[in-house]
């Protein structure tokens, strides 16, 4: 079913919708104006056309509720929550930057050192959220965004916790297989019960393409 474009909508009086930016299973994530302010965020607001309603609200709920424990500078933070009619959305930190995909796809196999750093970031962001019980459970380059910050080099934003499980929430994994293949632990392509470290294990894969330009 063809998506309904909401460039030039207003949202609950607050943000301006500008253009989409990217696409999910879950939502559309646009870039917006939070009117008074003129600021630019990212506001991702859910899919109207779902195939199970429920189950779909209460994922994006989880969402929700996991960004917004996240306080660090390696993962990308929620401002806002509201409705837009019956759909809900949320407001993120709006960033730029190029993905690791393209990096990847650019700039591979990048020098070891760089590639650590990379890594290191990206570690320190995942233990910032498994602290906090949340597993991301979708860890690759296209969820990873590069931006270049002045005097510090290359700065690592985690995105999309779209698939993240809190940890005490046992409801949405026994039996259900989420993430994408190339980058999934064995435990969680199995459906079994799972924890922090399928998160550092694609990681890993991550830092493998960083270093040879393909995949393991």
């Amino acid at each position: 079913m063809e998506r309904v474009d909401l460039t030039g909508v207003v949202l609950d009086n607050r943000y301006r919708v500008i253009e989409p930016v990217a696409e999910g299973a879950m939502g559309v994530v646009y870039r917006a104006e939070r009117i008074k302010l003129g600021r630019i965020v990212a506001v991702k607001v859910l899919h109207d056309s779902l195939p199970n309603e429920l189950s779909s609200r209460k994922r994006f709920e989880i969402e929700a509720t996991a960004m917004a424990r996240l306080e660090h500078p390696h993962c990308a933070a929620v401002i806002d929550v509201g409705l837009h009619g019956d759909r809900p959305f949320v407001v993120m930190d709006f960033v730029s930057g190029q993905n690791l995909k393209e990096v990847i796809t650019n700039q591979a196999p990048l020098p070891v050192t760089r590639a650590a750093e990379i890594l290191r970031q990206i570690l320190s962001g995942l233990a910032h959220a498994h602290e906090h019980g949340i597993i991301h459970r979708d860890i690759k380059p296209a969820n990873i965004v590069l931006s270049q910050k002045a005097g510090l080099g290359d700065h690592v934003k985690i995105l999309d916790f779209g698939l993240a499980r809190l940890s005490q929430d046992s409801s949405l994994t026994t039996g259900i297989v989420v993430g994408t293949p190339s980058y999934m632990a064995p435990e969680q392509i199995r459906g079994t019960v799972i924890d922090g470290r399928v998160d550092l294990y694609a990681a890993g894969v991550v830092f493998f393409e960083l270093l040879t330009g393909h995949k393991p």
